[in-house]
């Protein structure tokens, strides 16, 4: 491995671990000024200058601005630190009203933040010219799977009644978080404590749904 890594130096190639720094480099800075200045407004050359690097560097990586863009946005939206860290693989409560608030919450948050919303912005923009990227965006929840889980797990005690998790999941984030997020991207946000009522009337609609009859 030491003698691989030295004949690149050697040979002035990147190693591995430069090649993924660059790589890393030339997204965050695409997104950073994709979000800023929009599709148009923004050319490869200030991309790679922002990342450190040169135009043909980035061409060795993406084929054109076009893919540049469906691959940056697809990428940010699939993070899970970006725009906000996610929690992760943490215990939710027990109560599943609690638990279903939690998750609302958090994905509020998440779209709501500024970047998330300039994101959602952009990609309602170009979504003629990116309509898979537009279906990411409107569709990335990286609690879902969390919720469908959960559902899964009161269903089998009895407590509610669901035919498809997934498809619940889907509902209830759409529930709670599309709204918010589509009236953000036209500049409209309630406070923080209206939200947080909407938030919960969502949480209890969605539950009423499900109660046996």
């Amino acid at each position: 491995m030491a003698s691989s890594s030295t004949s690149a130096r050697r040979s002035g190639r990147p190693t591995s671990a430069e090649a993924a720094r660059l790589d890393t480099a030339l997204k965050e800075a695409a997104l950073r000024l994709f979000l800023e200045r929009g599709y148009e407004a923004t050319s490869l050359d200030e991309i790679a200058a922002l990342a450190g690097t040169t135009k043909q560097s980035l061409y060795a990586r993406f084929r054109s601005k076009q893919e540049l863009f469906a691959t940056v946005l697809s990428w940010a939206t699939e993070r899970p630190d970006w725009p906000i860290p996610e929690p992760g693989e943490v215990s939710l409560p027990a109560n599943l009203e609690a638990a279903l608030l939690a998750v609302a919450e958090s994905a509020v948050r998440r779209v709501l933040d500024p970047r998330m919303v300039a994101l959602t912005r952009l990609a309602i923009a170009q979504a003629d010219r990116f309509p898979e990227v537009a279906r990411r965006t409107y569709r990335m929840w990286p609690r879902q799977k969390a919720v469908a889980n959960l559902l899964r797990e009161h269903a089998a005690s009895g407590t509610i009644q669901v035919n498809d998790a997934d498809l619940a999941a889907e509902h209830f984030l759409g529930m709670v978080a599309v709204t918010p997020a589509r009236m953000a991207s036209f500049g409209i946000q309630h406070s923080p404590e209206e939200q947080r009522r909407r938030v919960e009337d969502a949480v209890r609609l969605f539950l009423r749904a499900l109660r046996p009859d």
